[in-house]
């Protein structure tokens, strides 16, 4: 018998529903970064969210107040540009695909002790921002506080995102060197190619109004109303057909599409052969000096060297080599 959504085991989630919308609570204190074992987690409730027909919509919410995901964990994106071979582009395309076959044959908990751990990262983020296109369910993105980079680019494949007045967005992986991981084509799909890049290339935080503005998010809400607003929404959503509701989703969803797949690898071999390069790997290693004693965010902390790009040299360091 598959295991009700609610109770999937989960440790940087916390999960209850009421009725057919379930709650899902990002808790990952004390800054909600995301990581690989946050990743899984969201990848787990998604699979059991596709069996479990007592749940119509799905809201996803910061556990804490003024914190919804924050961005990916630099100290764990350093520690896999350390670990990580440079690769051609070829072998990191057929990397990716080899780790896509061995998953769909069973093989994740092998391939997640073995070297291919980064790989498998890499597509279980690609397999959940693909479900959440194709669930028969409604996802919800109620966000307070500042949501970036992967954070982001998980949160625009939901089907909506809402926002509190003091929510901010920044896609910074530029200015570390990084290209986006499965964000940018479905970005380019909500705010048109030239303003998805022309936030990428600021690499600073837009407001909620800002972002509401180019497409970003829907509407934005009263911190003290977002998550009933969404749950609202929510279960006004659910009493839709979760049958008309997929095809739906697949119709709009497939309009603007060049290959999901395709354009998910591409950002795969991009993030493989581009960590690991000497000029990411400083600026990474850079983000961590500037990073507080408490663990927030140097991009909240200190945004202007890396908007601006003046954190460090980029001759110097040569990024992209």
């Amino acid at each position: 018998m598959a295991t009700s959504a609610a109770d999937v085991p989960v440790r940087t989630l916390r999960l209850s529903q009421d009725g057919p919308v379930l709650t899902v609570l990002v808790e990952a204190p004390p800054h909600n970064y995301m990581n690989a074992e946050m990743q899984l987690d969201l990848l787990n409730v998604v699979r059991a969210v596709e069996t479990d027909e007592t749940v119509r919509a799905v809201v996803v919410t910061g556990a804490t107040a003024g914190r919804y995901i924050t961005h990916y964990d630099i100290g764990d994106l350093l520690a896999a540009a350390q670990a990580a071979p440079l690769l051609p582009a070829p072998l990191a395309r057929m990397l990716i695909r080899t780790v896509r076959t061995l998953t769909s044959f069973g093989g994740d908990r092998l391939l997640s002790r073995s070297k291919l751990a980064g790989v498998l990262a890499i597509t279980r983020f690609h397999e959940l921002v693909t479900r959440l296109l194709r669930s028969r369910a409604v996802w919800i993105a109620a966000i307070d506080g500042p949501c970036g980079g992967g954070g982001l680019e998980l949160s625009v494949f939901f089907d909506v995102r809402l926002a509190s007045e003091s929510a901010t967005f920044i896609l910074p992986e530029l200015s570390i060197g990084l290209t986006t991981t499965v964000g940018a084509q479905r970005m380019a799909h909500l705010m048109g190619p030239a303003r998805a890049l022309e936030m990428m290339l600021e690499a600073r935080q837009y407001t909620a109004a800002e972002a509401r503005d180019r497409g970003l998010i829907g509407d934005v809400v009263p911190a003290v109303r977002l998550v009933a607003e969404a749950q609202t929404r929510a279960a006004r959503y659910a009493r839709r057909s979760g049958r008309a509701l997929a095809a739906q989703k697949r119709i709009i969803n497939n309009a603007y599409d060049i290959g999901l797949r395709p354009g998910l690898t591409a950002e795969g071999v991009a993030q493989m052969t581009g960590v690991p390069t000497p000029g990411t790997r400083a600026l990474l290693a850079r983000w961590l000096e500037m990073q507080a004693p408490d663990g927030e965010s140097a991009f909240l902390t200190h945004p202007e060297p890396w908007a601006d790009g003046t954190a460090l040299d980029p001759h110097a360091t040569v990024p992209g080599r």
